[in-house]
């Protein structure tokens, strides 16, 4: 019975001491961290990066999967809204922006078919096939946007 007291008193001694450890090593090593002469500098331009990848222009950063996811959901909503207001033409901007930069186009195609009325459709499958004319024209377009997307027939190559 002592045997078993000593033993879970030491275990939680000693688990008491790693934690108390491994606090320290993390203090030691956040102070010098923030104590290195680069730091600010460093963070600084970090901070300065991060604003500029956002960008004021609301195109996302192509490199980060959740901007992307961001900017998609986003200009989804937008289209719905402006189009359950009567604007077709500004919502349908928004798909297109939406799909645009959407990973598989052509099933978010067929499930706008479904669910915009035809003219909406008819006016968002003619601006996304100016927008495809557009980019074949400019090759010089190195966003990566236009990559694969089909809208005739709702494919993707």
């Amino acid at each position: 019975m002592i045997g078993v007291l000593i033993n879970k008193t030491s275990f939680g001694i000693l688990a008491g001491l790693a934690s108390a450890a491994f606090l320290g090593y993390c203090v030691y090593f956040d102070n010098k961290r923030r104590s290195h002469p680069d730091f600010k500098k460093n963070l600084i331009e970090r901070r300065r990066r991060n604003r500029k990848s956002a960008g004021s222009d609301g195109i996302p950063n192509l490199t980060d999967q959740k901007s992307i996811e961001q900017y998609f959901m986003q200009e989804i909503q937008k289209g719905e809204l402006l189009i359950s207001e009567g604007n077709f033409e500004r919502g349908a901007e928004h798909l297109m922006n939406a799909i645009v930069v959407c990973n598989k186009p052509g099933k978010l195609l067929s499930v706008l078919q479904n669910s915009l009325p035809v003219e909406v459709f008819s006016l968002l499958v003619y601006k996304l096939n100016n927008y495809n004319m557009n980019a074949q024209r400019s090759p010089c377009m190195s966003d990566g946007f236009s990559a694969g997307l089909v809208v005739d027939d709702g494919s993707v190559e």
